[in-house]
C-alpha cells in the first residue's frame, strides 16, 4: 500500500527536472513546462521549485518561466538565512554547556549534500541532544528566549523522541532525544551518534550524521502519511547516495534492526528505477530476502494512510509494541503519557472526546446547529 509520500506522476516530473542531469533533465522540465501549472503547485512540490532552478542553471538552461523558479530559490534563500541567524546560538550555547549536539534533518542536509542555502527550503531546526542531558538542553533554549508548549516529564521522555521549541520571530527548534519516532534498540542510536562526522557550512562547524545513517533516516522519517506530503525524501536521498559513500552493509543492518525492511526496499527500488540512482543489486535482493514481521507489515500498511476518525492513535500504538515488553499491558500509560495527562483516569473520556471531535470533523458541519443542539 502506498500512501502520499510517493510522488505523482507530476511531482515525479519535477524531482525529474530537479535532479537529473544534462538532457534527461532538460527533457523532464519541458514535459513541467506544458503538463504543469507553477503558480498552483501543492506546498511539496513548490519546496522543489528551487532545485529545479539549481539544477537548470547548471545545465546552463534559460527558460521563459524560469521566473517563479527564481523567486522561489530567493524566497527560500532569505527564509533559510532568518533560520540559521536563529539557530547558530542555540548550537554555540549547548557547545558552550557541554551538550554534544547532532544537527538532524533540513539543515544537515542543506550543509553537506546541497551546499547552498536557497536549494532547499526550511521550517524548522532539529537538534538532537543525550537523553539524559534533555533538561538541561531544554533550559539552553529557554534562555535564549525559545519556549515549548510540552512538559519534558520522565513519562514524555520515555514516549516521545523531540519536542518542538518555538521563538517570537515564528521559527521552531525541534529538541530530539531520540533518532526516530519508532523505539528501537539504545544502542541502535549510539552507533549512529557515534558515527556523526563535522561539517562546515556558511562559517559554522555543525555535527551531523553520517551518509550512511543519513539515508537511513530520511527515508525512516519520510514514511508515514503527513498532511503534506513528504516528497522530498526523494531528493534528499538522491543527493546523499550521489554523494555518499554509502556503507551498504550497515545500511541493512540498521535497516533490519528498526523493523524497516519495507518501507527502504520499496524507497531504494523507487530511487532506482525512477531517478536512475545507482543501487547495488545485493542490497535490493538482500532485502528483499529478509523475513518481515506481521508488526512491520500491519504498520507500514496503516501509517501510509490518512486516518481522519483515528488521527496519531495508530501511531502510538504501533509505538508502544515497538517499545514495551508488554504492550498491551502499558498501553494505557502510554497514552497518558503521550497525551500529556496526570492519572489513567483520564485515559478513557480524554480517549471519547477524541474520538467525539474527530467524528464531528469528518461529517462536517451539521445543518442547523451541532449535533447535540448546542449553539
Amino acid at each position: 500500500m502506498r500512501g502520499n509520500y510517493w510522488p505523482t506522476a507530476g511531482e515525479e516530473l519535477l524531482l525529474k527536472a530537479a535532479l537529473l542531469p544534462g538532457e534527461t533533465g532538460l527533457a523532464a522540465w519541458r514535459r513541467v513546462e506544458v503538463t504543469v501549472d507553477l503558480e498552483r503547485l501543492e506546498p511539496a512540490s513548490r519546496a522543489l521549485l528551487p532545485l529545479v532552478y539549481g539544477n537548470l542553471a547548471a545545465i546552463g538552461v534559460t527558460t521563459p518561466r524560469g521566473g517563479p523558479l527564481k523567486a522561489e530559490y530567493v524566497a527560500a534563500w532569505r527564509r533559510n538565512q532568518r533560520l540559521l541567524h536563529r539557530v547558530r546560538p542555540v548550537l554555540g550555547a549547548l557547545e558552550q554547556a557541554a551538550i554534544p549536539a547532532i544537527v538532524l534533518k533540513g539543515l544537515a542536509l542543506v550543509a553537506r549534500y546541497y551546499r547552498d542555502l536557497a536549494l532547499r527550503p526550511m521550517w524548522d531546526a532539529d537538534v538532537l541532544v543525550p537523553g539524559p542531558m534533555v533538561e538541561r538542553a531544554s533550559e539552553v533554549l529557554r534562555g535564549l528566549g525559545w519556549e515549548s508548549g510540552h512538559l519534558l516529564t520522565p513519562g514524555f521522555l520515555r514516549v516521545k523522541h523531540a519536542a518542538g521549541f518555538g521563538d517570537r520571530s515564528g521559527f521552531q527548534c525541534d529538541l530530539h532525544w531520540r533518532v526516530f519516532e519508532e523505539p528501537g534498540p539504545d544502542i541502535a542510536d549510539d552507533e549512529l551518534r557515534a558515527a556523526a562526522t563535522p561539517v562546515l557550512f556558511e562559517g559554522a562547524t555543525f555535527r551531523i550524521l553520517a551518509p550512511t545513517d543519513q539515508l537511513l533516516h530520511v527515508c525512516g522519517h519520510a514514511a508515514r502519511w503527513a498532511p503534506v506530503p513528504g516528497i522530498r525524501w526523494v531528493a534528499d536521498a538522491a543527493l546523499i547516495i550521489r554523494d555518499g559513500p554509502i556503507d551498504w552493509n550497515r545500511l541493512t543492518e540498521q535497516t533490519v534492526r528498526r523493523q524497516f525492511v519495507l518501507r527502504m526496499r520499496e524507497m531504494l527500488y523507487y530511487l532506482r528505477d525512477a531517478m536512475k540512482i545507482e543501487i547495488p543489486s545485493a542490497v535490493l535482493t538482500g532485502l528483499a530476502a529478509r523475513p518481515v514481521s506481521t508488526l512491520e507489515r500491519l504498520e507500514y500498511r496503516i501509517r501510509s494512510r490518512e486516518h481522519r476518525l483515528l488521527g496519531e492513535f495508530p501511531a502510538y500504538v504501533f509505538n508502544c509494541f515497538r517499545g514495551e515488553r508488554r504492550p498491551l499491558l502499558a498501553l494505557p500509560r502510554y497514552l497518558q503519557h503521550a497525551w500529556g495527562l496526570e492519572s489513567l483516569k483520564q485515559v478513557p473520556p480524554h480517549l471519547a472526546r477524541r474520538a467525539v471531535r474527530r467524528v464531528r470533523m469528518a461529517l462536517g458541519p451539521w445543518p442547523g446547529g451541532k449535533p447535540d443542539g448546542g449553539s
